[in-house]
């Protein structure tokens, strides 16, 4: 994904690999496009192929951790599984020792042309009939995940692209799986009190549980989207994390007709529809949502609700086969993450290491608790210190056990 901005070589982060590097005798890493916790992105030419890509390498830092590898290995699954225009397109997929004692996972995905939707947020107010468009696409690229049982859980103005195609068109792409989850998966990569995802755009019950989330919780979310790019800013505002979060709990905000009141009277009832604090005062679907955007009939959009209406209600609802290549890497993955965490020491490195951030951890959960205290919310209160207490609890019985273990052997 090419952005407007690009990081210089003299702000290069010490733990990547620098421009230059070639992985795999392959792919020759040019710069660093953007970086997350759990990854970073770069611009990358497939010597192979003769093409430029998006080269997405886990961060070094993370090889130790079990579940975050498994998260990553679970996005390029489900990237694997989704043939949709409206989402980013994986090409291939592996993992590297070139860069350090431990193997590091990758993907490679689809080069874009563009910017985020926050790009466009912070323009100002979006004229309808675009909102509308982009949403439209957005909601192609969910039923595409929902029609294959995941939810995105991360859904923001910055995951979902806006790529510029060389006839001028816009196609908006939905990006980053990195935390989404399979309503089929039998063991979940996050705990029931994980609550995963960005505050600002996480429902109700994402909030209070996030293994609750289903695809109704994806539509809330972009609820939000599309109040912030209809009224150029934000429904829910807070100075602290806590108090977004009681906000968005509270189900307070401005209205969105108060904000502009220019906009279609229909168009704000959706938004308002969306933003219901119960799942069942929301459009049911991505599909329910698309054809009421498409009967307001400011920008189209009945082809995009018949090809929803085909992926998510067709006879079969098919699972989408994945190319060769890509699937058979993405099969190997798992296996090598589960090699790099298998030796005494890698545990025991671990368990000091979820000791510790659950340390971090509590102690803001403490100062959350004395905010949620001082402001009278005594229940959220006692609920923050349980869960801390219970997580740093059992972070050092995983430590002690893994001692254990060693000291018997």
């Amino acid at each position: 994904m090419i952005r407007s901005e690009t990081i210089q070589y003299s702000e290069f982060p010490e733990n990547l690999p620098p421009p230059g590097t070639v992985i795999g005798q392959r792919f020759h890493l040019r710069r660093l496009l953007g970086q997350g916790g759990m990854s970073a992105v770069f611009l990358a030419r497939d010597e192979r192929l003769e093409r430029d890509v998006a080269f997405k390498l886990m961060n070094p830092e993370l090889a130790l951790f079990r579940d975050i590898m498994a998260r990553f290995v679970n996005e390029a699954r489900m990237l694997a599984r989704l043939d949709c225009p409206h989402v980013v397109r994986l090409l291939d997929a592996g993992v590297t020792r070139e860069l350090g004692s431990e193997p590091l996972p990758f993907m490679v995905l689809e080069l874009l042309h563009g910017d985020t939707l926050r790009a466009e947020c912070e323009k100002g107010p979006v004229d309808p009939r675009r909102a509308i468009a982009w949403t439209l696409q957005v909601c192609e690229g969910l039923a595409a995940a929902h029609s294959e049982g995941m939810i995105h859980r991360d859904l923001k103005p910055e995951n979902l692209f806006l790529s510029l195609q060389p006839d001028g068109t816009e196609t908006v792409k939905v990006l980053d799986f990195g935390v989404a989850r399979s309503l089929g998966l039998a063991q979940p990569l996050t705990g029931s009190g994980e609550g995963l995802g960005s505050p600002g755009y996480m429902s109700p019950e994402q909030l209070r549980d996030a293994s609750a989330a289903d695809e109704r919780s994806d539509i809330w979310s972009l609820g939000v989207v599309m109040y912030e790019l209809l009224s150029g800013s934000a429904p829910f505002r807070a100075e602290s994390t806590f108090e977004l979060c009681a906000s968005i709990l509270a189900g307070g905000y401005p209205r969105l007709l108060d904000v502009r009141p220019e906009l279609p009277r229909g168009l704000a009832a959706i938004v308002s529809r969306c933003l219901a604090q119960d799942p069942d005062d929301r459009p049911p679907s991505v599909a329910h949502l698309a054809a009421a955007l498409a009967e307001l009939n400011l920008s189209g959009g009945a082809a995009t609700v018949r090809r929803i209406r085909r992926r998510m209600h067709g006879p079969e609802s098919p699972r989408r086969r994945t190319s060769p290549a890509s699937g058979a890497a993405c099969a190997r993955m798992p296996q090598v993450a589960d090699r790099a965490v298998s030796s005494r020491s890698r545990r025991a490195k671990r368990a000091v290491a979820r000791l510790s951030v659950a340390a971090a951890l509590a102690l803001l959960g403490f100062e959350v608790a004395a905010q949620a205290q001082s402001s009278g919310h005594l229940s959220a209160a006692e609920a923050t210190l349980s869960r801390w207490s219970d997580r740093m609890g059992a972070a050092a019985q995983d430590l002690l056990q893994d001692r254990s273990r060693g000291s018997e052997r």
